[in-house]
């Protein structure tokens, strides 16, 4: 064999396993799970739901300039003004953020299909009860969008109940909330304190004590 095919045998080959290494690169699922109790995610694509379409009578007309001033001091990291939202809870009513100004508030992002979620939600529960009745709000937002496809929200009611839990949950249906928290991992948990300023943001599950600590810290602010 000539030199010259010898190095069209080796070309074939080269380019045969950058194509393989492209194929399995792209066609690879983006979700992977980490050791550090947390489900790593692509940004979720809707679950079958439009999203919300501007209300008559919805300023549409804003200029991004103004849009801009109106967000101000706003994002999603400690030091930030948390995102207002409104989601409905399990008894169709809608609930406001900005509503709960005045208190404490533990927004957790979660799945039925993360386990890292399922492990801290008994720990959820009990800080749930401990906290109800004082300066407190607990709200677990359940991000439909990122659920397995054909999940409703009467699936995910049946699954808190069959469990017994008693905490708040809320329906991020379409993802908008989660996307613009730039939740990219389950459980995600962010902490406000009374001003509705974020103290601090958790990726990965965390035990009751760890919670409580971070509640305190907020409550302390």
């Amino acid at each position: 064999m000539n030199r010259k095919n010898v190095f069209i045998i080796i070309g074939i080959l080269l380019l045969g396993l950058i194509g393989s290494s492209l194929f399995f690169g792209w066609f690879t699922p983006k979700q992977e799970e980490e050791d550090k109790g947390k489900i790593v995610i692509e940004p979720p694509q809707g679950n079958g739901q439009e999203s919300p379409k501007p209300q008559p009578g919805q300023d549409q007309g804003k200029s991004d300039d103004a849009n801009k001033e109106e967000n101000k001091g706003e994002g999603v990291f400690p030091g930030d003004k948390a995102y207002d939202f409104t989601l409905m809870d399990r008894e169709g009513n809608e609930i406001d953020l900005s509503d709960l100004k005045g208190k404490v508030v533990f927004i957790n992002f979660w799945t039925t299909w993360c386990k890292f979620c399922l492990a801290e939600m008994p720990q959820i529960q009990e800080v749930y009860e401990m906290y109800k009745d004082k300066n407190v709000a607990l709200l677990a937002v359940n991000v439909l969008a990122a659920e397995k496809p054909g999940t409703q929200v009467g699936d995910v009611n049946q699954f808190i109940d069959e469990r017994g839990y008693s905490f708040p949950v809320l329906y991020d249906v379409d993802g908008t909330v989660s996307v613009k928290y730039r939740v990219r991992a389950f459980p995600t948990t962010y902490i406000l304190n009374k001003e509705g300023m974020i103290v601090e943001v958790v990726t990965g599950a965390m035990d009751k004590n760890t919670m409580i600590e971070k509640i305190e810290n907020a409550l302390n602010r």
